[in-house]
């Protein structure tokens, strides 16, 4: 249940949505006044004051990776549900789909910030630090942190200098590395992951001038278009929303768990039990590989759309 203080945020932060049209930004009207230096008369603020250090002290930011409207209370209500945190926690909307969150102990905080991923109706929750001080728009909230799992890595392959080095050349931040107590054919790597592009579907290696794929799977994702490879709409809602099923590239065994509990705007239709809303990662993904057989398959279809060949 959604709390008295959670519903008056949310029609607070809701508002905006009845004056028929966009607001002016900030930054806009500001300039618009053409303000001069006489009409200033600045407060200096003493920002390792123990009072006020106290009063932002374990905040973070929060964005759900969508463009859609949605209910801030159930927002709150279901964040905090995945959460189970020990103390009370304090949200607030800043903005469109943006909140800051004030956790009450050191525990919370953490397990907040970096025991995602955490998702909301299957959209993801970007988190980073916030200092409560700086203004919100000019914190990046791109980055996701999330288990992914490659897939048939050869032994040789499978040491952590090796294995940075070949995650960050697709582009990912690698956070940590697990290779042993895996039930499983496959490494796990915790990496940042920037939603801004497409999703990284293998790794490769060049060896005897022939080129190795291996598969990339990820724990706890959020639902993403088969079409352009990015986080928070189906297909049907990108572009013009019509493709032929050879252009949907981006395929379900993506998911190394169970499909998200959706089947709107193109997104995945078939259940496989689905996982809790909200849940994280950290830690807990399942531990279901792919066969050898799935595997083959998956690699031979990434072939045939070029990606196979050697250079």
């Amino acid at each position: 249940m959604a709390s008295e203080a959670d519903a008056r945020s949310a029609k607070s932060g809701d508002s905006s949505k009845m004056k028929g049209k966009d607001p002016v930004s900030i930054d806009v009207m500001l300039e618009q006044l053409d303000l001069q230096d006489e009409e200033f008369n600045d407060l200096i603020v003493d920002e390792d004051e123990q009072e006020i250090q106290e009063s932002v002290q374990w905040m973070a930011l929060a964005k759900v990776q969508t463009d859609k409207g949605f209910s801030h209370a159930a927002f709150f209500g279901e964040m905090r549900a995945a959460w189970n945190l020990a103390q009370p926690v304090k949200f607030r909307s800043i903005g469109k789909n943006l909140f800051t969150i004030q956790a009450s102990c050191l525990g919370d905080w953490e397990r907040i910030v970096e025991y995602g991923p955490w998702l909301f109706r299957n959209w993801a929750v970007l988190i980073e630090p916030y200092d409560g001080f700086s203004r919100a728009e000019d914190i990046e909230l791109f980055y996701m942190a999330i288990w992914i799992q490659i897939h048939a890595l050869p032994e040789g392959y499978c040491k952590l200098k090796f294995i940075t080095q070949l995650v960050e050349r697709a582009g990912l931040q690698v956070v940590a590395v697990k290779t042993e107590g895996i039930r499983g054919n496959y490494v796990r790597v915790r990496v940042k992951y920037d939603v801004r592009n497409p999703l990284t579907r293998v790794v490769s290696i060049i060896r005897n001038n022939q080129r190795q794929l291996f598969v990339v799977r990820y724990e706890k994702l959020a639902f993403f278009c088969q079409a352009c490879g990015k986080l928070g709409h189906g297909y049907k809602e990108c572009g013009r929303g019509v493709y032929e099923e050879k252009d949907l590239k981006y395929k379900e065994w993506l998911y190394a768990d169970n499909l998200p509990r959706t089947n709107f705007g193109g997104a995945f239709s078939r259940n496989r039990g689905g996982g809790r809303t909200g849940r994280g990662g950290f830690g807990r993904g399942a531990d279901r590989g792919l066969s050898k057989d799935s595997e083959e398959e998956e690699t031979e279809e990434l072939k045939d759309t070029g990606k196979g060949s050697s250079e």
